[in-house]
């Protein structure tokens, strides 16, 4: 079977990898920094650690893992897996993921990395950059009470297991998340120019949007969405079916593309990332699905597609569209988001990511705001001189995108340059 607009290139299957633990070291507690109390909360003695360059070889253990261990959506294998049969393929991305044994042979924790080229350094990154939100790892729950301190201690232990690199370009990682440290957060050096927001979901949404909004800004949006009523019956859902799953994408990519060019802002979401949302469409069960592309339609045409994945019992977004044509004025965006955020609630899921980047309506919704860091290490001569201008880069973005004037005046700069009229 061919989803419709992606042809056969679907069937695209990642490289064998030749397998082997690529480095192998076991770290003693002794040297890590756990005090005898830490090691007795994360129960381990010794961690032995092993790179693994083919993700089959480990799916098992890592799918079994990814179920308790703390992570977001975007450490989970099939994820993992369709980002390098696609996009990862076309970036020539190696994958190296790092795991973290004790004595008694039990995970505690697993890093999905990658190494890949760019400006010809060999740069270490989160597998998956640049199309991940957050870059984190999967945590045993009792290894966290001493994580961060093994990490500032025994960083440099796992570099060298990954083996020669120019630089390490970690990025997008969270200060906090489900309300613990990054374990990591001892080797950030570089705070990043997005923040992320989060929203904690109840199953009577009413409660939830009564909080939030005002009564003025609900009645306005009971017009509107009276007003899109005339226009067309209302539908709003999940697609049933891969067929009808992989329509809906594509309308949804199509959509963005349009509403992105108004903006300015080309080349966003190419084939080799059309091809990558789609193989998890192809990946996921059916009965337990990733993700989760809820969409608005009226008179049978779709207006908006909330695109989110499923995990760790929270609703992570990931893209959104809306339709360009006369009815825009009535918001179907927003009114497809709080059918989305009703039906997550609903569903009994405990959060709603709203993923990195800043925009009002997120503060609006948001409980919890997070801040996003980097980590930008040389590891070489020439990895020197090139992580201090990504350095540069990132401090620049930075700058603009927590300047408001600023930014503002970038994007309008940006849509006179390079915006379409809309349809």
């Amino acid at each position: 079977m061919v989803a419709p607009g992606i042809g056969p290139a679907r069937k695209m299957m990642v490289r064998p990898a030749l397998y082997a633990p690529a480095y192998e070291r076991t770290v003693a507690v002794a040297r890590s920094g756990f005090s005898p109390r830490e090691a007795r909360l994360a129960g381990v003695s010794a961690l032995t650690l092993a790179v693994h360059s083919d993700i089959f070889a480990i799916q098992q253990a890592w799918q079994g893992f990814e179920t308790r261990a703390m992570g977001t959506l975007y450490q989970n294998f099939i994820w993992c897996r369709a980002w390098l049969e696609t996009s990862g393929a076309e970036l020539g991305a190696t994958p190296m993921i790092v795991t973290a044994r004790d004595a008694a042979g039990q995970l505690r924790f697993l890093l999905p990395l990658q190494i890949r080229r760019r400006q010809g350094m060999r740069v270490l990154e989160w597998l998956g950059f640049p199309h991940h939100n957050y870059g984190y790892g999967l945590y045993d729950a009792a290894f966290l009470a001493g994580a961060g301190e093994w990490f500032e201690a025994h960083w440099a232990s796992v570099v060298e297991a990954v083996g020669k690199v120019d630089a390490i370009a970690l990025t997008q990682m969270p200060d906090t998340l489900f309300g613990r440290p990054n374990p990591m957060a001892p080797i950030f050096n570089i705070r990043g120019a997005n923040l992320s927001f989060s929203l904690h979901l109840q199953p009577d949404f009413e409660i939830v949007y009564n909080t939030k909004f005002s009564s003025e800004r609900r009645r306005t949006a009971r017009k509107n969405e009276a007003h899109l009523a005339k226009t067309g019956e209302i539908e709003f859902g999940l697609p049933v079916g891969k067929d009808r799953t992989h329509e809906v994408i594509d309308v949804m990519f199509r959509q963005q593309e349009q509403r992105l060019a108004e903006m300015g802002v080309h080349g966003v979401f190419g084939p080799s990332e059309r091809r990558f949302i789609h193989r998890i469409a192809e990946l996921q069960d059916e009965d337990h699905p990733i993700l989760a592309p809820y969409y608005l339609s009226s008179g049978g045409e779709i207006l908006s597609v909330m695109l989110g994945g499923i995990h760790a019992n929270g609703y992570w977004a990931l893209i959104s569209s809306l339709a360009a044509g006369p009815r825009r004025r009535y918001s179907p965006g927003d009114l497809a988001l709080r059918r989305t955020i009703a039906a997550c609630g609903k569903a009994g899921l405990a959060f709603f990511d709203f993923s990195a980047g800043d925009a009002p309506y997120k503060r609006h919704w948001a409980d919890e705001t997070l801040e996003l860091y980097h980590t930008l290490q040389a590891c070489s001569l020439k990895g020197l001189v090139w992580s201090s201008a990504m350095s540069l880069l990132y401090l620049a973005k930075r700058v603009i995108k927590r300047n408001p004037a600023l930014k503002a005046v970038v994007l309008s700069a940006r849509r006179r340059l390079f915006g379409t009229a809309p349809a």
